[in-house]
């Protein structure tokens, strides 16, 4: 009897083991990072303000490949902590965000303070990845087992681009609360380019807040738990960077809080005799399967209203269908007609594009890399030079 019960307690013992290191494994993995922890500046002379607004007070200026930490977020800004201590806001559209650094040296020391005197707590090879937590002048804090450590900027380097989300508070943010709102914006490219005289009105989807409440933040990725909001901003950006390169006059409906209804997002273009609107979305589906690029227009024969436009605005549609398609590589879902609010009341030739499936764990990784948004947008420029004919 003694024998069954000693061995009745190990297997107890090692079930219960085994249960606390998977309820341990479940605990870590909803505790990572969802967001950038680590920062780039992309451009010279970028202003650091006080607040979260172009309002607010100028505290300093970094310049372009500045490296900082991710100190918080608000609405389309980072915090981060300068090196005299200050902690101040800028853009989104300005930076880029990282969450991990792989080791680039043999063998790396990493330390317990970031000094190269901080006592040594272990070390890392050669292409191992780790988790970036922050930096600060010239290291990095890393995720080292169940402990944090300092490693050594010049033996590191910086792991795939991802989204500098700012919406991970959105749904327990209070009614009451003060918020930046941003306005519409326009911006003229270069004056030789080959869009140049081109009007283009870009609509990020989502980001709109109604009677001072939360943000609306679209659909939310299935294992990474990014927000559709903030990839539409990152991909509205890189694609009016783009073609302000290319000459065109470029509006955004907003720029990352918005109270403009879908009505008021249409009437920016119509306001500004826009040649073309273009709504930038990602999909989602209850269907965690479905994957794939597709584009949204709006213009039946039967309405004398679209009638004039009717090829045109097919022709918007499948040039920018077959580039997504082309350079990024996901499923065609091809050229949908369906009646939403943005292309139908626009007067002029519209689409809603549908990047990937936020929903597909695949499309998800990818919407969470900087260098596949980048893609998604050149795509999408590449199919606008299409449409105007200026290939």
């Amino acid at each position: 009897m003694r024998g069954k019960s000693e061995n009745f307690m190990k297997k107890s013992k090692i079930k219960f083991t085994i249960l606390i290191m998977l309820c341990l494994m479940l605990t870590l993995s909803s505790a990572a990072p969802l967001w950038a922890r680590v920062v780039t500046v992309e451009k010279d002379q970028v202003n650091v303000r006080q607040s979260a607004s172009t309002k607010s007070e100028i505290i300093g200026k970094v310049n372009k490949n500045m490296l900082f930490g991710w100190y918080g977020a608000e609405e389309n800004w980072t915090q981060i902590k300068l090196d005299n201590g200050k902690l101040g806001y800028i853009r989104n559209d300005l930076l880029q965000g990282y969450d991990e650094v792989t080791v680039t040296g043999s063998t790396v020391r990493i330390r317990k303070s970031p000094s190269l005197e901080g006592e040594i707590m272990g070390q890392a090879g050669r292409g191992e990845s780790l988790a970036a937590l922050d930096y600060q002048q010239g290291w990095f804090k890393v995720q080292y087992g169940q402990d944090t450590g300092w490693i050594s900027g010049d033996y590191v380097k910086l792991g795939t681009a991802v989204v500098l989300t700012s919406s991970q508070t959105a749904e327990q943010e209070s009614p009451g609360q003060a918020h930046n709102m941003d306005s519409v914006t326009v911006s003229t490219g270069n004056p030789g380019g080959i869009l140049s005289g081109k009007i283009i009105t870009l609509d990020p989807g989502h980001g709109v807040r109604s009677d001072g409440g939360p943000v609306d933040p679209g659909a939310k990725g299935v294992n990474l738990g990014i927000w559709e909001k903030d990839v539409n901003l990152d991909v509205a950006f890189k694609l009016k960077a783009i073609l302000e390169e290319m000459g065109a006059t470029v509006w955004m409906t907003h720029t990352g809080a918005t109270s403009l209804n879908l009505y008021g997002r249409a009437a920016v273009a119509n306001d500004n005799g826009s040649h073309i609107f273009v709504s930038i979305h990602a999909n989602a589906s209850t269907s965690p399967q479905h994957s794939g690029h597709s584009v949204y227009y709006y213009a039946p024969a039967s309405n004398p209203r679209f009638s004039g436009r009717r090829e045109l605005t097919k022709a918007l549609a499948q040039f920018v269908q077959d580039s997504l398609v082309n350079i990024c590589g996901r499923a065609n879902l091809g050229i949908i007609e369906s009646n939403f609010v943005v292309v139908r009341e626009t007067n002029c030739p519209s689409i809603l594009v549908e990047t990937a499936f936020l929903s597909n764990a695949e499309e998800e990784q990818l919407l969470a890399q900087g260098e596949f948004r980048q893609k998604l947008a050149t795509a999408v420029a590449q199919g606008i030079k299409k449409y105007f004919g200026v290939e």
